[in-house]
């Protein structure tokens, strides 16, 4: 690669390196305190991740990290292990990518993006509410370890505590928080180029300084909550990892699969749908399998090194993309700004960031994620999805965002499944060697004349699903009429289509209707010339290569 190249892909890509990068910091330290890791294992796990994915991944733009999306799944895990959980989820990283490995060599990154939108949209919605309420205990002072207050994975417990203790809300910590949050919403709504989070970076850091010489009340610290937080660019995965017994730790192995599972779906999502909305805007493809590849490459690699599950991060991606990126090294930059600030100041000012303003920057973020407007637009439109978005968000928040997705995916499936099992046979009906209408056969039974030409066209995979409700319709035939089935258009074919065909052929000549059959394929034919009654009915010449023939066939015998 020649070095003028390189110079001017460094040109035009480090101003959204750095700008990202200046963003990365702090949010990247207020979702680790929503996730109930440490700010330096999400610091880290930017870098590196960052690092391996702008070198490998085939998207121009996608910025890597520890997704927001993540954060409530990764909190709700951390407080059911209570002290084993912090240590577990750099293990839960490197299952996360066993599990992507999988997904990549057996080429089902397709139908994991199958997931319904109105699961994801709740999904989304979920983390916001999370985050949020999570907040709540910070910005009114109540996350302070000195007042003891318990901790609770359940979302509504925690709430009920601080309306246990709300009598304790610090004043100051409720001012600074509800002042910066204001101050943040406003810049996104009026200033939306401002970089607001940085400057309420800067401001909380001065905050603090003011707090240190008596000029400002006593608010709680990063610092305060973890003392030892230092930078390093590597840590012990499993520094005091403790499992009682075998039955533990089957317990634990059992929920850390389910959780990586769940992980490794939204990460793959994610990194898809980041990476898509990058080549919506910049018209620039990529390649959605290599995405999945070095994915789970970078999340085994991230876990090795005691850090947390990774993906693309689409609010930094397009945050990359409107701040000038043009090449992927911009987000081979950020990682490299991301970890220069963090050497030179993590440890002499980030960590007395104030809890209020850390909660501040949380609650911004958690109403950027809680899109009102979405849920007007699902509820106008369908009702049935914003119905499920709903559902979906609340399994999340009350219960944990696995019995969400699946809840609102099993319902989405039993929808489709009840719209193809109840899918109406079309018929066209020819009365007096004239076709005289085409129409539902649910609707001909009410209309239906000796002497009628029934066509019967079958379409798509005739299967279990799909063949119950067109028995029980075609039960209702009681004239004396002439019924050719169609299986030209009819894309495959299993045992119970077989046995349903083979039912209704039996039931229909019970009741003196002539059937005929047309257009079977060569691996339908196979499979209906095993039954005796499709048998019979070659051997009463009532079989045909095409519809055309069997149609021309039936008009000619009926004048």
């Amino acid at each position: 690669m020649k070095s003028s190249y390189v110079l001017s892909l460094l040109k035009n890509n480090w101003k959204s390196g750095l700008t990202v990068a200046m963003i990365n910091i702090p949010l990247s330290i207020s979702l680790a305190v929503a996730s109930g890791a440490t700010p330096l294992q999400w610091l880290l796990t930017g870098i590196w991740a960052g690092i391996f994915s702008a070198i490998f991944a085939s998207s121009q733009y996608n910025v890597f990290g520890v997704a927001g999306a993540l954060s409530s799944i990764l909190f709700s895990f951390v407080l059911a292990h209570w002290e084993n959980g912090i240590y577990l989820l750099p293990l839960l990283a490197i299952v996360s990518g066993v599990i992507m490995l999988l997904v990549y060599a057996f080429r089902i990154t397709k139908y994991i993006t199958l997931i319904p939108s109105t699961v994801l949209h709740g999904f989304l919605i979920s983390v916001g509410i999370t985050i949020a309420l999570g907040q709540i205990a910070g910005a009114l002072g109540l996350n302070d370890p000195s007042l003891h207050i318990p901790t609770h994975k359940e979302i509504y417990l925690s709430l009920y505590e601080v309306y246990v203790h709300i009598s304790e809300t610090n004043l100051a910590a409720l001012a600074t928080f509800t002042g910066w949050l204001l101050f943040l919403i406003l810049g996104r709504i009026f200033f939306p180029a401002f970089p607001s989070v940085i400057v309420l970076t800067l401001i909380g850091v001065g905050i603090w300084l003011l707090e240190k010489n008596g000029n400002y009340p006593s608010i709680l610290l990063l610092s305060d909550k973890f003392p030892n937080l230092a930078f390093s660019l590597w840590q012990n995965p499993f520094p005091n990892l403790n499992i009682q017994n075998i039955t533990a730790g089957i317990l634990l192995i059992k929920e850390l699969f389910m959780t990586a599972f769940v992980i490794a779906i939204i990460a793959i999502l994610e990194t898809i749908i980041s990476a898509k909305i990058a080549e919506k805007i910049t018209k620039k493809r990529f390649d959605k399998d290599r995405e999945v590849f070095w994915l789970w490459c970078a999340n085994i690699a991230s876990g090795i090194f005691g850090w947390l599950p990774a993906t693309a991060v689409f609010i930094r991606t397009a945050l990359n993309i409107k701040s000038g990126a043009t090449h992927k090294t911009s987000a081979f930059l950020i990682a490299i700004f991301t970890l220069a600030i963090s050497f030179f100041l993590f440890n002499g000012y980030f960590q007395y960031l104030p809890f209020p303003i850390i909660a501040a920057i949380l609650m911004n973020i958690a109403l950027w994620l809680i899109d009102i407007t979405l849920l007007k637009h699902l509820f106008f439109i369908e009702k049935k999805a914003f119905l499920i978005t709903i559902i979906v968000t609340f399994f999340s928040v009350v219960e944990e965002p696995v019995y969400g997705i699946l809840i609102g995916t099993v319902i989405t499936l039993l929808i489709f499944l009840k719209n193809v099992t109840n899918t109406e046979a079309n018929v066209s009906i020819f009365r007096n060697n004239k076709l005289y209408k085409k129409m539902q056969l649910v609707h001909y039974i009410h209309e239906q004349n000796d002497g009628d030409i029934i066509l019967m066209k079958f379409s798509g995979w005739l299967n279990y699903l799909n063949t119950e409700h067109a028995i029980e319709v075609i039960e209702k035939l009681d004239k004396k009429q002439h019924i050719l089935l169609s299986f030209s258009h009819m894309g495959d074919i299993d045992i119970d289509g077989v046995e349903a065909i083979e039912h209704m052929i039996q039931f229909l000549e019970e009741k003196d209707i002539t059937v005929y059959c047309s257009g079977l394929s060569h691996k339908s034919n196979h499979m209906m010339t095993k039954t005796t009654t499709y048998r019979s009915l070659v051997k009463k010449l009532r079989t045909f290569a095409s519809t055309s023939d069997g149609l021309k066939y039936l008009l000619h015998e009926t004048e």
